[in-house]
């Protein structure tokens, strides 16, 4: 399997230690997308270092880095809160990736060697498995991965920093599109459409189901953002 393709199993790499920073910043962050830390709440500094068991220091560089995300937002009075979910935030950075991902996923569909191809075999067998125990965090996980082995063959750095950099800030959005569809069936079925058009290495086929995906994932929030915003009967 060629260095390109991605590893899988007992060869994996051990993650690195994550300084006191990245650890803040994971953790802040884990809370928002999983909800614990609502959309709106104000983000003290003091609290969240206690909480955390860390000085304001990082929490402070944190909370900078996830305003980059887009998880947060500064207002006027200078105080940080959580960022609302906003039907417009979310055309918007689906918009963005459905070009550069779109991108992405033809030039890898053209590029990936058969190992790559492999590889992404047995990580949608993974996507599958996540899906049918609806596993949301190992189904983010897996379907990731799987995505990345095709993006990565494009051998463009600078377009595979963006198409990672959007994809934090769509994730609090896809969260709950993918855990909408019962099992996760119409995200997996997506994820199989890509796998036949890179087996076949047919870039603008791999294009166009990127940007169908993006295109249903806007019209599922619409539809779940409505539906919060109906008064209680």
């Amino acid at each position: 399997m060629t260095p390109s393709s991605g590893m899988l199993g007992a060869e994996e790499p051990l993650a690195r230690p994550l300084s006191i920073e990245d650890g803040t910043y994971e953790a802040l962050r884990r809370r928002i997308l999983d909800g614990r830390i609502a959309p709106g709440t104000a983000l003290a500094l003091a609290e969240l270092a206690e909480e955390l068991d860390v000085s304001t220091m990082p929490v402070r560089a944190a909370l900078a880095r996830l305003r980059s995300d887009g998880l947060v937002r500064q207002l006027r009075s200078r105080v940080s809160i959580v960022a609302p979910l906003e039907q417009e935030d979310f055309e918007e950075i689906q918009a963005i990736r459905s070009g550069i991902e779109a991108f992405a996923a033809r030039l890898g569909a053209e590029k990936l060697d058969p190992d790559g191809v492999e590889t992404m075999e047995l990580l949608l067998e993974r996507v599958r498995s996540a899906a049918e125990a609806e596993d949301l965090g190992e189904y983010l996980s897996r379907e990731w991965e799987f995505h990345a082995i095709c993006y990565r063959a494009a051998r463009r750095a600078s377009l595979m920093r963006l198409v990672e950099d959007y994809r934090r800030r769509a994730e609090r959005y896809v969260r709950l599109v993918v855990a909408s569809s019962p099992r996760f069936e119409h995200p997996v079925h997506i994820q199989e459409l890509l796998l036949e058009a890179v087996r076949d290495h047919d870039g603008a086929r791999a294009e166009q189901v990127v940007r169908d995906a993006m295109e249903w994932s806007v019209t599922q929030v619409t539809t779940i953002l409505g539906s919060r915003d109906e008064p209680a009967v």
